[in-house]
């Protein structure tokens, strides 16, 4: 893939840093130059959710801090940034860690590696993928209940060589488990993506285009797999909703 002249905005959000492309072609461009790096890229795709998680979890802060890219999966951290900074994004500048595999360069073959989630839904999920994506290729999976997790999962993972570990056990195991462990992985991008393979297996369904489009996936979820536990997830966002109305969070351009 042809590499082009970046105009990726930078910005620290309360010293985490968060990356928005300019486009979908841009987002392609970032991930052909990460396969194309000899270093290791751990990467992210964080919410509101996740961001007050990490401020009470200093191993999360500093797997977010310390992260290649945080690209932005929840609608309300850029209305935060268009509060503070005048800017105008909409839903349209999201990056959801849903729509990964869109993300990725078409001109090459690469290799995936999924770790989590139940066996029917890897399954499930290695077939749905392939077939919408035929550059792609789910090597390997380990379902998420495995009790090796260990130097036995690391050498299974290292064996297979592949280009990208996708970890879905959700946050904060996810993030937990990639940081103990990079250092011993020879995947080239590592990140975490919560339940992603069971929508990417299509036994749960995601919410219409609109809704998406609109920013309003989290809502469809909410009533499409209504529990006491989801609504009280959705009630710590007040905070982070307050703040950023009230402009309270320090964001500022990265030069």
């Amino acid at each position: 893939m042809r590499e082009r002249e970046s105009d990726m905005k930078k910005y620290l959000f309360e010293e985490i840093p968060l990356a928005v492309p300019s486009d979908r072609a841009e987002m392609k461009s970032v991930f052909s130059k990460m396969l194309d790096d000899s270093s290791q890229s751990v990467i992210s795709f964080i919410n509101p959710e996740i961001f007050l998680a990490q401020e009470k979890n200093p191993l999360l802060h500093e797997y977010f801090r310390s992260a290649k890219y945080n690209f932005i999966d929840g609608i309300n951290l850029l209305y935060a940034i268009n509060k503070k900074l005048g800017t105008s994004y909409s839903a349209a500048d999201r990056y959801p860690g849903t729509d990964f595999f869109d993300y990725l360069p078409d001109d090459r073959n690469v290799g995936v590696y999924l770790y989590g989630s139940k066996i029917e839904n890897l399954e499930d999920a290695k077939l749905r993928i392939e077939s919408a994506h035929p550059n792609v290729k789910i090597i390997e999976w380990t379902f998420g209940y495995t009790k090796f997790d260990g130097d036995y999962l690391i050498e299974k993972i290292n064996a297979t060589k592949p280009d990208i570990l996708i970890v879905c056990k959700g946050c904060p195991l996810q993030e937990q488990w990639i940081w103990e462990n990079r250092q011993k992985l020879n995947a080239k991008i590592i990140f975490g993506n919560g339940g992603a393979v069971d929508f990417w297996s299509g036994n749960i369904k995601r919410a219409p285009e609109f809704m998406i489009r609109l920013g309003l996936e989290w809502l469809f979820r909410l009533f499409a797999s209504f529990s006491f536990k989801r609504v009280a997830r959705q009630m710590k966002l007040v905070k982070f909703l307050v703040k950023y109305k009230r402009g309270e969070y320090d964001v500022r351009e990265e030069v």
